[in-house]
């Protein structure tokens, strides 16, 4: 029978001993467990063993390192055996293999064990929350994927792998070597390798923008990016070019920044520039007029003889032609046959249209007048202007039977007239040469200028020269003499000089020539018709019918036919105003106009109440009279003999006179009209612009699609289109008007 104490003694020993035999288990376990961990095979089976672990939807499942304690390879050394990442504790060969010898299991070495296991863990955890934080600083590789850097691997075995974004399958806990590793951590995170050669498929990339996706592509399409961007720049450069159109050299270049050459049919000649655009002055367009030359024809310089050598100096104006200035003072010289040339540019793209300017007072002087152009001219309106001299009075339009049987064919008269024709060739051959566009060249004629433009528009020595004409202020007294009725009037002049054949008339001085001209051969018509005239003899007319240049009377060579040319004709309301009207301090009262009415052909032919009821009393009235009679009415009878020819008249008054002079409308459009007050200025810009318009493209803009209906326009501060001019109706029905007419 045992005692109460031995029995709690053995009860104790039992006790100790399954302690000990667990303790002695426990450690065995341990052991084994340790020994198929170094082993590959283990690891392996152990790894298969254990159940997969599901990611779920969304879930990111971050990459592994590249490092040197990492159990991932690097590129070249994927043939090795990984390197185990936990522990190193020796390998042994099978896992049934016992340990060769078991020491005895002691409290300190459950101590070490456990605190052996627990360094293990941290260390994975540590591991694992590194690799999520080297993941977060690395760029996204779906945005902009890299290159493997095998070189950094193989140099520095710490730098960091590829990053992406883990997909939503099933994902194992580890694969064998040379797949995709897995491992896994405490806190639930996968670190996955993605190699291009892996078993498992790619990880869908997140949705990108689309800027950054084509900056992906064309950085993986490389040579396809780069040759579609050359192509684009090709493609932009030919548009560039094709839409830029021809690049132009210049013609010429400035010699001295000031000095610039052209090309004429007769030699290089050399302007200068002004104001931003180009002068050349004194050009020669024909064979002097001189010695055996004097009364001839005017030939163009067409000879090589005739020409220069080397390159002309055309940079200061030429001497004026004979004439009588307005003081009644004879000056000028006979070699006088050139014109002057502005233009904005000496060029051949983009030809500018032409204007040709006649300008003379009178068919003996002064010449040209108002009519002087300049380089800013040019500049500002972008047309070329040519203003060539021409002979006038007796050295220009003699008609002499001496002359006559010197020539052949046999013909006299008319020579200034021949010099327009021949300037006006000058201009068909050699314009193109100064930017200028020789079918798109306008005549235009003022005053006495205007009457020879008017009787050059039908003739057919002209033809192809010029496309339109304007007529401003000429007369309407055209020749309508045969030849032999003009030279039986001017045997006067002939019997003067005492010469009986050509030669002697060529071999007389300029002066002498002047001074024997009649003093009747320069009187002008600037007053009331008187009684007298309608008895007198008839005037003395300078034009002639030469059966050369002119063949027949104006009117007859209108009538019935259409003009080659466009034509515009016109005047201002007081063009026939005597020149003592015109004076800043001029008066006429009421009692002086009436008087001056009632004295003249008006109050004999029983007019003057008609008259002077139609006219105030008044300086404004008898000008607005006087230029009815003598130079608007007569012109709108010429006008009207073709449907086409739009009239014109100003009625702007300008300066102290207060009266719309003979040169108000050239001046407007020349643009030496000074305008001070704003009805001027606006004057000023619808003259402008009624004149340009014409010249550019043929045609009066205010102009209405029948003529006939409204032909006639009154140029205020604006044109303003009207049925008919007041008065000429009246003057035209009591056969006033064309008779009493301005001659020249």
């Amino acid at each position: 029978m045992s005692q109460p104490g031995d029995v709690k003694t053995t009860e104790k020993s039992t006790d100790k001993k399954e302690i000990a035999h667990e303790e002695e288990e426990r450690e065995k376990m341990l052991n084994a467990e340790n020994t198929r961990q170094d082993t590959p095979e283990t690891q392996e089976n152990a790894e298969e063993q254990r159940p997969r672990k599901k990611i779920p939807i969304g879930g990111i499942k971050m990459p592994g390192f590249c490092r040197t304690k990492s159990k991932e390879p690097c590129k070249d050394d994927e043939s090795k055996p990984t390197e185990s990442v936990n522990l190193e504790i020796p390998k042994k060969s099978t896992d049934s293999q016992p340990p060769t010898s078991e020491k005895p299991t002691t409290p300190a070495k459950e101590a070490k064990d456990a605190k052996d296991a627990k360094d293990v863990k941290e260390g994975k955890e540590k591991e694992g929350r590194r690799g999520i934080l080297d993941a977060i600083r690395l760029p996204l590789v779906s945005v902009f994927p890299r290159k493997k850097n095998n070189e950094g691997c193989d140099a520095e075995r710490g730098s960091t792998g590829v990053a992406g974004l883990a997909s939503v399958e099933t994902l194992d806990e580890g694969v064998a070597v040379g797949e995709k590793t897995a491992t896994s951590n405490d806190d639930g995170m996968e670190t996955v390798r993605l190699d291009k050669d892996g078993t498992e498929p790619a990880a869908p990339s997140p949705k990108q923008h689309v800027i950054l996706a084509f900056l992906s592509m064309a950085r993986r399409n490389l040579f396809v990016t780069v040759g579609t961007l050359l192509i684009l720049l090709l493609m932009i450069i030919i548009l560039g070019i094709a839409c830029a159109g021809p690049r132009y050299e210049p013609t010429a270049l400035l010699r001295d920044s000031r000095f610039i050459s052209a090309v004429t049919s007769c030699g290089p000649v050399e302007g200068v520039l002004e104001d931003g655009a180009y002068a050349f002055r004194g050009i020669p367009y024909a064979i002097p007029p001189v010695d055996t030359r004097r009364w001839l024809p005017a030939e163009n310089l067409e000879r090589i003889e005739n020409c220069w050598t080397g390159t002309y100096a055309a940079h200061n104006a030429s001497e004026k032609c004979w004439q009588y200035d307005a003081s009644g003072r004879a000056d000028g010289v006979e070699d006088c046959l050139y014109l002057d040339v502005f233009t904005p540019d000496v060029r051949y793209h983009s030809p500018l249209p032409v204007v040709v300017m006649i300008g003379a007072e009178t068919l003996s002087g002064t010449s040209p007048g108002v009519m002087q152009a300049s380089a800013k001219l040019a500049r500002d309106r972008d047309i070329v202007f040519v203003r060539p001299n021409f002979r006038l009075g007796i050295f220009g339009f003699l008609a002499a039977e001496p002359l006559t049987r010197s020539t052949h064919p046999p013909t006299s008269g008319n020579y200034g007239l021949s010099d327009v024709v021949a300037a006006l060739n000058w201009v068909k051959l050699n314009i193109e040469h100064f930017g200028g566009n020789k079918s798109s060249v306008t005549l235009w004629g003022h005053r006495a200028g205007g009457t020879l433009v008017t009787t050059l528009v039908g003739s057919p020595r002209t033809k192809g020269l010029f496309a339109r004409a304007w007529v401003s202020s000429g007369s309407a007294i055209f020749p309508g003499k045969p030849l032999s009725e003009a030279e039986q009037v001017n045997d006067q002049f002939i019997k003067s000089v005492r010469c009986t054949d050509a030669a002697c008339l060529r071999q007389k001085s300029a002066e002498e020539l002047m001074n024997a001209v009649p003093t009747t051969w320069y009187l002008t018509d600037t007053k009331l018709p008187e009684p007298r005239e309608t008895t007198m003899e008839r005037r003395h007319e300078w034009l002639v019918l030469d059966n050369v240049i002119l063949r027949e009377h104006v009117g007859q060579a209108w009538a019935g036919t259409t003009l080659p040319v466009s034509l515009v004709m016109g005047t201002t309301a007081q063009a026939g105003t005597p020149a003592q009207f015109l004076a800043p301090n001029a008066t006429l009262n009421a009692s002086e106009a009436e008087k001056m009415v009632r004295e003249s052909l008006l109050g004999t032919m029983g007019l003057a109440d008609e008259a002077l009821r139609r006219y105030n009393r008044t300086l404004e009235g008898i000008a607005t009279m006087i230029s009815d009679i003598r130079v608007v009415c007569p012109l709108l009878t010429v006008a009207l003999q073709q449907s086409t020819i739009p009239f014109y008249v100003v009625t702007q008054p300008r300066g102290v006179a207060g009266l719309a002079d003979v040169d108000s409308d050239a001046a407007a459009i020349l643009g030496t009209y000074a305008a001070r007050t704003s009805e001027e200025k606006r004057h000023v810009t619808a003259m402008q612009q009624f004149f340009n318009h014409y010249v550019w493209h043929g045609e009066v803009a205010q102009a209405t699609s029948n003529l006939k209906s409204s032909k006639t326009f009154v140029v205020g501060q604006d044109v303003l289109p009207v049925q008919s001019y007041q008065n000429c109706d009246f003057w035209i029905s009591k056969d006033i008007v064309p008779r009493y007419a301005r001659a020249d």
